[in-house]
């Protein structure tokens, strides 16, 4: 049994070295592999890991098919480690932490005896927008990866299927490169024809078509094939200003937990890639950048802080920060 341990990378130093230094300092039994999808080649950030010794033994892939994506990184390296005998992959986001050894142990303990066990990971359901099983935390048997993400390669539809109404990738708002570079985790065509229990889950979590979180066509198509695991969580929430918002999700419990998914490192950052004009990014930023610092500082070695300061100046922070907030969080340098 191995499991190849994988999560996309954008631009973020900080969380690059707390996830990576987490995950090489709480071993475990199974035998894994540590993969990141750089889904912003070129961008100096990745060198918080490839230029320290944080790296040493983990595969980064740069991704070629869609930049700036998540759920199609995580589809890249699912096409690179297809043929290399994995029986798992674990997918994470870049602001997780591995808490203890042992962890992905304890992950795996909750398929390895059944293999018609899709997955498990932390059930979402919050609104009309979420009712699924996502990627942020989740251990994947790759048979069932495999066997939806060629699936998704080959379907050429560009219809984006759903009860309330299809739509074309072709109508206003939507994306007509979909159909060429999506797989089972970047899927939004929705299903043509559900059963029951897709229908189910459909109708729980999506309000309307091309409306999908990563991870969440496959869920909705794994209902009924494959069965699913929801591991122990605690799923807290907290009010940021003018806006409560999930905090972290904490499996195993929050009392003693064996991971963390903190929510908010990403999108922090947005302004990294764009303008943001959105109120939410805006006024969470600050708590979500001083909570990333603060643990970086807490469990991240200073011998490795020297080179996140170094690709700051490279990338100027400071002057980018002002330019796309019009203000300075002093954390973030």
């Amino acid at each position: 049994m191995k499991v190849a341990i994988t999560f996309t990378h954008g631009h973020i130093c900080k969380w690059l070295q707390i996830a990576t230094h987490s995950l090489k300092t709480n071993p475990n039994d199974v035998d894994s592999d540590i993969y990141i999808a750089n889904s912003w080649p070129g961008h100096p950030s990745i060198k918080a890991v490839t230029e320290t010794d944080l790296g040493d033994g983990i595969t980064v892939i740069d991704c070629v098919r869609r930049k700036h994506s998540h759920a199609t990184g995580l589809e890249e390296v699912l096409e690179h480690i297809a043929d290399k005998g994995y029986t798992y992959m674990f997918c994470m986001e870049t602001d997780c932490r591995a808490m203890k050894p042992g962890w992905l142990d304890w992950f795996v303990n909750f398929m390895k005896d059944d293999p018609t066990i899709g997955m498990a990971g932390f059930f979402w359901h919050e609104g009309d927008h979420h009712y699924n099983i996502n990627p942020s935390g989740t251990l994947y048997n790759m048979k069932m990866l495999l066997q939806y993400h060629k699936e998704a390669r080959e379907n050429n539809s560009d219809v984006f299927y759903h009860p309330r109404g299809n739509r074309l990738g072709t109508d206003a708002g939507m994306d007509p490169t979909i159909k060429d570079v999506v797989g089972c985790f970047a899927e939004t065509r929705g299903i043509k024809d559900p059963t029951p229990a897709q229908l189910d889950v459909i109708l729980k979590g999506v309000p309307q078509a091309a409306w999908w979180e990563p991870g969440q066509w496959l869920y909705a198509r794994m209902q009924g094939e494959w069965k699913e695991v929801r591991v122990p969580c605690d799923h807290i929430y907290m009010q940021y200003p003018g806006h409560t918002a999930p905090e972290g999700t904490y499996y195993g419990g929050k009392a003693d937990p064996q991971f963390i998914h903190y929510w908010g490192g990403t999108r922090g950052y947005d302004w990294l890639k764009h303008r943001v004009d959105d109120n939410f990014v805006r006024s969470c930023a600050p708590a979500w950048i001083a909570r990333e610092d603060r643990i970086w500082k807490e469990t991240v070695p200073e011998k490795y802080h020297a080179k996140v300061h170094e690709i700051n100046q490279e990338i100027d922070i400071t002057g980018m920060m002002m330019k796309n907030l019009g203000f300075f969080i002093p954390e973030a340098i």
